[in-house]
């Protein structure tokens, strides 16, 4: 037993279109980019998504910060989310319809709302009393919001 398959194309592809539209940046940085955010939003991220030892070396009132990785919980949590987007953008990248810019400006917009939402709902471990009477608020990560509104994304060309 044999058989025909005949492939018909509905539509003629122009390779360099495709072409075109894959030149460009190759990633999307989100957090706290060199040169989009200043040091001391930057030295609080740091010193919160990997903890500190406290006294001489830095972090909160003199004591330790322990760590709450509020970037690395919203990427693992949404990694998912953001293969999808991506798959459901190949399309339009491989017809010539979008372009890798837009694509990862759209991923850079999603993952910056998601890093946001992980400094907003990030409530372990808590606050020491001290910090919570010095503060006012429980919430860990979150004192002037000044941090969480310094989140930003920024498209990169990999140089």
């Amino acid at each position: 037993m044999s058989f025909t398959v005949d492939v018909v194309r509905r539509r003629h592809v122009d390779l360099s279109k495709i072409q075109l539209s894959l030149r460009g940046p190759k990633k999307v940085k989100v957090g706290f980019p060199s040169g989009e955010a200043d040091s001391d939003n930057i030295q609080k991220a740091v010193w919160n998504e990997f903890g500190t030892r406290g006294g001489a070396s830095g972090g909160g009132w003199g004591g330790p910060v322990p760590e709450r990785p509020f970037l690395r919980n919203a990427m693992r949590d949404n990694k998912g989310k953001y293969r999808h987007g991506m798959r459901a953008s190949a399309a339009k990248l491989l017809t010539g319809k979008t372009s890798i810019s837009v694509v990862l400006a759209k991923l850079g917009i999603m993952a910056q709302g998601d890093v946001q939402e992980s400094i907003t709902s990030l409530q372990s471990p808590p606050n020491s009393p001290t910090t919570i009477e010095i503060k006012g608020s429980s919430n860990p990560l979150i004192d002037s919001g000044e941090m969480r509104g310094a989140v930003t994304w920024k498209v990169w060309d990999g140089s």
